[in-house]
């Protein structure tokens, strides 16, 4: 660690430094190495070193400033971790002077806004997504709550808006956070109101940072000059998206915090378009998580539906697969145009194989490569190895030509015939770097002009060579004169500081020592390096020949990188176009790789078709070495079986059947293959969840209160063309109050929205719903207990109600002690009020028997009641009551045979 370098200036200038929130975080370059102070540099020693016994005390006594030190490497890392995984914001300060106290904001950077750091953050071995930024405008018109969102896609150089009407529960908001995937957000700051207090609870939700900026920033004014530098659009008063007037005024602060006017070239390369929410799937947060989507922090990604559709070979590829599966496609003739690519894919393993191994795997993130090339900061290696990408054209044309299946004019028209225009594209661009560029040094890491390219460049090549010639003889000469053999005993080397020298063991040492003419340079572990003073010479005269040669080579190298940076265009294309190719061929690896294979799912178009699925299997936990996982038939029919309710034991695999429903239709509409035997799947607009249990201490929200919410916004946004999936609502309450909000729910959506519904609860007394609801079905999870109470679950769904939720199994299978067990038996039966202690599951006459017993006692309960209720308690004694309870009690019984009602009074 690099030694702290603080002095009592710095104290005091730090000291005066303005207030940051605490999830920015400041560090000072100091050349070699950085350095944090004050609390930032206690963060840092935790966080980087693991204590802060690390960090050094300056300043006077009882005001003493802690300070930390980072090389450039633990800088590096620790940038990429705070911007990527903690999604806190960065200053890097800098000295005007070398020494002194003149320091400025050098650059910054946030989860949104990493063009300042991609250099650190994306380096070669890593595959970045692209950070977003997104600004929001929220307001009230004609009595609606109307949203403007405003972002900035650097992947296509695109600026895009979206403006519309939101309800009480912000879902649709929700749902473009999953689509779009921001980093970070922009808020108005000290913005008071309610609206806005529940947009940063869902953006916190989200784990989005929030960034709050001036209400100036967000004026629009200027909207129109600004978009008249940046857009490739001649004249921008005509845009329809400028009638989206809060857009405009989200779409302004965007364009101030990401500085696009402070870089010319910026200007003239970006266009501008409406982002449409209906074109895809909605997806809310609480979905996302059920169906895990993406793992979260710290969770194996491999047991994701992204890491099990992700067999990329690019980055590019990977961005746009992530980007996919959040934007599920609702149009059912895109879907079926990614199917048939997808297939063919599948179908033709050697086609699939070339594609991925001899030009995917090498070709270079081509987006991060020409985003270089447009911010100036290119170099000779970078056109090199877009020249190399460039090259693989023609074989990955080539390879997609020899496919001649059913969908051959599909692949020529999405990708041969582009990538053929795109080879005469890069012709003129493949010419200039073999003219200019030295491709046989390459191989030896080196990136340099042809010296054959410029008269001047040539004339100084051959007059260092000549002198390299004669620098070579004196070498030679003088190994010679000690009687040293070349290159083994005696070397001949050079660096920038010393220039050329010969280099001997300290061993062989004494051949030079006394000897005037040998002049000894230094002496190292290594060896001593000496020189003779021909060679020094002709080394002096050298590097100023090498001096004015790679200022000459600097010269060309600017020339060419400017030359270079004016294909962005269609190096972007191309990095489309490869992206494109890697995903699909991703989808169709996925498919074959499974352990059963996936099927070619038959799509319907919204509001017709069924969901249907046989053999069908859950994909992330098929993945999983432990588990053989146990297929189940879906068939939930429009108007007939769209509301189903599932019961079973604990572990049983409720939650996880619902679920698996619900990822195989999100992959269907993202065109991939599903792991089922036959699947036949209605597009649906929204998949809708409420899943899981878990407190929100953090936000004081409580359980039943988070479940509440989440129920809330579903009853809001679902549509007829919707799927629900619930698991276990109503069990952060008590028993009544639960199953009556579990029962009135399950109705409305049955009754009202009509939609795809999968409920899973352990309220049996829901599945005699199906009594009154015609399109509401009961079906239940097996098991079977033997006669010492032992537990066999099958993981098989069947129609019908479980008759019981064999908790206390459960509890036994999980090792609870033997006494607890025992004194639960004997709990339950105490407490047993209508099951009887059958075994497995029952069917639905005698589930519909036991629910006509309970209506009838309930009616007998309502009865004893009423006659309580009438009773003249003021006049009455003690006694005189516990009898008159008890002649009514045993009279009841005595006329009912009710087992229900016996449960409950006896």
């Amino acid at each position: 660690m690099a030694e702290v370098a603080v002095d009592p200036y710095f104290t005091r200038f730090f000291r005066s430094m303005p207030e940051k929130p605490e999830t920015t975080i400041r560090v000072f370059d100091r050349g070699d190495y950085y350095t944090a102070h004050g609390n930032d540099g206690l963060f840092v020693a935790k966080e980087v070193f693991g204590s802060t016994s690390v960090a050094k005390y300056y300043g006077s006594e009882g005001n003493k400033v802690p300070s930390v030190s980072l090389s450039k490497l633990k800088f590096e890392s620790f940038a990429r971790d705070l911007l990527l995984v903690k999604k806190y914001r960065i200053e890097v300060y800098r000295n005007k002077v070398k020494s002194g106290n003149d320091w400025f904001p050098a650059y910054k950077a946030s989860p949104g806004n990493l063009q300042q750091l991609e250099d650190i953050i994306f380096n070669s071995n890593l595959q970045g997504d692209s950070c977003t930024a997104m600004a929001i405008r929220l307001s009230s018109k004609d009595g609606q709550r109307v949203v403007g969102v405003a972002f900035s896609d650097f992947s296509s150089q695109e600026l895009k808006v979206c403006q519309f009407v939101e309800n009480d529960n912000f879902a649709n908001f929700e749902s473009l956070l999953v689509q779009i995937g921001p980093k970070e957000c922009l808020l108005v700051a000290k913005d008071t109101n309610t609206e806005a207090g529940i947009m940063k609870k869902t953006l916190q939700k989200a784990n989005i940072l929030i960034t709050e900026r001036k209400r100036s920033d967000f004026n629009s004014k200027d909207i129109v000059q600004d978009l008249n530098r940046l857009l490739k659009t001649e004249n921008c008063s005509s845009l329809p998206e400028l009638e989206l007037s809060l857009s405009m005024e989200a779409l302004s602060a965007i364009i101030k915090y990401l500085e696009l006017l402070s870089d010319e070239r910026n200007f003239n390369s970006f266009s501008l378009s409406q982002f449409d929410m209906n074109r895809y799937m909605r997806l809310d947060t609480a979905a996302s998580l059920a169906l895990n989507v993406e793992a979260g922090q710290g969770e194996n990604q491999a047991y994701s539906l992204l890491g099990v559709l992700n067999h990329t070979r690019s980055p590019q590829g990977q961005r746009l697969l992530r980007q996919w599966i959040k934007q599920p496609l609702t149009d059912l003739k895109h879907i079926v145009e990614r199917q048939n690519l997808v297939e063919l894919f599948v179908d033709t393993v050697t086609l699939r194989q070339s594609v991925q191994g001899r030009s995917l795997k090498i070709i270079p993130d081509l987006f991060r490569l020409s985003k270089k090339l447009q911010q100036g900061k290119g170099t000779l290696q970078d056109c090199v190895i877009i020249y190399q990408a460039v090259q693989i054209l023609p074989t990955l044309t080539d390879v997609l030509n020899s496919y001649n299946g059913n969908h051959e004019s599909l692949l020529k028209e999405v990708f041969i015939t582009p990538l053929e225009e795109l080879a005469d594209d890069f012709i003129k661009y493949r010419e200039m770097i073999e003219t200019t560029i030295d491709l046989d040094m390459i191989q030896h890491h080196e990136y340099l002009i042809k010296p054959s390219f410029d008269e001047e460049l040539q004339k100084l090549r051959d007059n260092m060579s000549s002198i390299e010639e004669k620098m070579n003889v004196i070498y030679k000469k003088t190994a010679s004169d000690l009687s040293l053999d070349v290159g083994k005993t005696l070397k001949l080397e050079s660096n920038s500081h010393l220039g050329y020298y010969m280099r001997l063991s300290k061993k062989t040492e004494k051949l030079i020592r006394g000897q005037k003419r040998f002049i000894v340079l230094d002496a190292r572990n290594e060896g001593v390096r000496f020189t003779v003073s021909p060679l020094k010479v002709l080394s002096e005269e050298y590097q100023g020949l090498q001096r004015v040669y790679n200022q000459q080579q600097d010269k060309f190298a600017r020339e060419v990188v400017q030359i270079a940076s004016g294909y962005t265009g269609p190096i972007l294309t191309f990095n489309d176009l490869t992206a494109h190719i890697d995903a699909l061929t991703s989808l169709a690896e996925a498919a074959t790789s499974s352990p059963l294979g996936y099927i070619r799912p038959s799509i319907t178009d919204k509001g017709t078709g069924n969901i249907v699925l046989t053999g069908a299997r859950h994909p992330c936990l098929e993945k999983q070495d432990d588990i053989s996982f146990i297929a189940n038939d879906v068939s939930l029919l429009r108007g007939e079986d769209e509301f189903q309710i599932i019961t079973g034991p604990n572990m049983g695999g409720k939650s996880t059947y619902i679920r698996m429903i619900g990822v195989i239709v999100l992959m269907a509409q993202v065109g991939s293959f599903v792991p089922c035997t036959s699947a036949n799947i209605s597009i649906v607009d929204s998949i809708l969840a409420r899943v899981g249990a878990g407190d929100s201490q953090l936000k004081g929200v409580s359980t039943f209160m988070s479940e509440m919410l989440e129920t809330a916004t579903i009853l809001k946004t679902a549509t007829r063309n919707s799927l629900i999936i619930i698991d276990e609502l109503g069990r952060g309450t008590s028993t009544y109050d639960g199953f009556g909000l579990a029962w009135a729910i399950s109705q409305h959506i049955a009754t009202q929205i009509h939609c795809f519904c999968l409920f899973a609860t352990h309220f049996h007394e829901l599945t005699s719903l199906s009594d009154t609801v015609p399109t509401v079905s009961n079906r239940h999870v097996t098991a079977i207990t033997s006669s010492d109470n032992t537990l066999t679950l099958l993981y098989k769904v069947n129609k019908g109600v479980s008759d019981q939720s064999f908790g206390i199994q459960v509890a036994e299978m999980a090792h609870f002690p033997s006494e607890v067990i025992s004194y639960a038996r004997q709990k339950a039966a105490e407490l047993e009020l209508f099951y009887n202690k059958g075994e497995g599951s029952i069917d639905e006459p005698t589930a519909k028997k036991r629910r006509t017993e309970i209506k009838e006692g309930e009616e007998l309960i309502d009865s004893y009641l009423r006659r309580i209720d009438a009773l003249s308690l003021e006049t009455m004694t003690d006694s005189e009551i516990t009898e008159e309870l008890r002649s009514m009690r045993e009279e009841i019984l005595a006329q009912s045979n009710n087992s229900y009602l016996v449960g409950i009074i006896s």
